[in-house]
């Protein structure tokens, strides 16, 4: 059986069930945890799941929230005893959900990888998944928040070098700062103490060489990602794998009359050239609002082109123009089926699923401290297509940008 522990986010599960469906193809039973909210996605995928509370994560924005942290943790007799509760009940759920299900392997977001710890001593089989790129530190590749696009020779390497220090130093000044304000009490203390019971041994096994997260040594990883997305230097890591197959959702619910009717009138057996504008969750505020209204207006001056946004539930305040066609939610991977370019905030998912259907993409990332500028520069160095930054563009820039992309014979081919 296989157990599936996954970050309660959307843009998490969403990958893991083309992993997901393809074990339950081979007859496998696949459970899923999840957050009360996110039970119904999950179902709606065809998998049984099972409500789990996570372990809270501790993040200090700024020096009122670390003042609170500490005062509390100073003054309160009892603050250190409850976060020992949460995390001991946090296990105590682990166990429950071993025995009820009995998992032959389990599969484990490398966003809360800790969770190896839980499991280790019961599951015999334990994979990290890797819902976005590869996070651990690798020769000659940089740390997969930055926009850096890696080449050959010293000053790429020097670079590199310098990127990879400056985020681990961040993650240990972090790391440090929770210490302080948790009086050395932090969850890393816990996680220490619950090794020490159960006889592992935390320093040996952890890996503080990763991106945002810490990483597991000698654990198998599973990057569900093409590798033709990766940097074209990217050498596999031992005990790192791709998984390829593109991640799959239940999209019937916004097939829309609408929709349909914007398919048949303009996707199917027409000349029109398509671009499709989607920025997931983020699709919101002001910025977002602004970027979306400079591209309507260069599209409504390009003849025999429309353009289908995909905006999401937020309110936004945009131009009305006859070629343009807004949406809240759209099937996603049937409109990629007839687009000619795809205008992404750079989330992997979307990245997957343009790169699938052979659509180049203009990525606007949109979150600088994740994964997508990263993603921008995958996509612009195996010749995917080009980015944009959200925050520095012209209208001229993107103009250029959407006419060099739509469409390129040559970014075709590369894809």
């Amino acid at each position: 059986m296989k157990l599936f522990v996954i970050q309660p986010f959307l843009s998490h599960y969403y990958p893991v069930f083309g992993l997901a469906h393809t074990y339950a193809g081979h007859g496998e039973k696949v459970i899923f945890t999840a957050t009360a909210p996110l039970i119904k996605t999950v179902q709606d995928e065809g998998f049984e799941c099972k409500e789990f509370e996570y372990l809270s994560e501790y993040i200090i924005k700024n020096y009122k929230s670390f003042l609170g942290l500490f005062l509390k943790s100073l003054i309160s007799k009892t603050y250190y005893l409850e976060r020992k509760d949460e995390f001991e009940n946090a296990f105590r759920r682990t166990q429950e959900l071993i025995k009820e299900y009995k998992p032959t392997h389990v599969y484990i977001d490398q966003s809360m990888s800790e969770y190896y710890f839980f499991f280790r001593p019961f599951v015999p089989n334990i994979t990290i998944v890797h819902t976005k790129v590869y996070s651990g530190k690798t020769r000659g590749i940089p740390p997969m928040t930055s926009s850096f696009i890696p080449r050959t020779g010293i000053l790429s390497k020097m670079k590199i070098s310098y990127l990879w220090f400056k985020e681990l130093f961040k993650q240990r000044f972090r790391e440090m700062i929770l210490k302080i304000a948790f009086l050395g009490k932090d969850e890393t203390f816990l996680w220490k103490e619950h090794c020490k019971k159960y006889g592992m041994d935390w320093k040996k096994q952890v890996d503080l060489k990763h991106s945002l997260n810490r990483g597991i040594k000698s654990v198998e990883n599973l990057i569900l990602l093409p590798n033709e997305l990766e940097f074209p230097t990217f050498k596999l890591p031992k005990h790192v794998h791709f998984f390829e197959k593109v991640s799959s959702k239940n999209e019937s619910a916004y097939y829309t009359s609408d929709y349909l009717d914007l398919k048949r009138e303009y996707l199917l057996g027409t000349n029109f050239k398509v671009i499709y504008m989607a920025f997931g969750t983020l699709a919101q505020g002001p910025k977002v609002t602004n970027f979306f209204n400079s591209v309507i207006s260069i599209v409504e001056e390009l003849s025999g082109t429309i353009l289908i946004i995909s905006k999401g539930n937020h309110t936004m305040e945009l131009k009305n123009a006859d070629n343009v066609f807004t949406f809240d939610y759209l099937p996603q991977q049937d409109v990629l089926s007839h687009t000619n370019l795809f205008i992404t905030h750079g989330g992997l998912g979307s990245v997957k699923e343009a790169f699938h259907h052979n659509v180049p993409m203009l990525v606007v990332p949109m979150n600088k401290f994740i994964d997508q500028n990263g993603n921008a520069a995958r996509v612009k160095a195996n010749g995917l297509g080009d980015s944009l930054d959200i925050d520095k563009y012209s209208e001229t820039e993107v103009k250029e940008k959407i006419k060099m992309l739509l469409p390129n014979p040559e970014f075709q081919t590369a894809i």
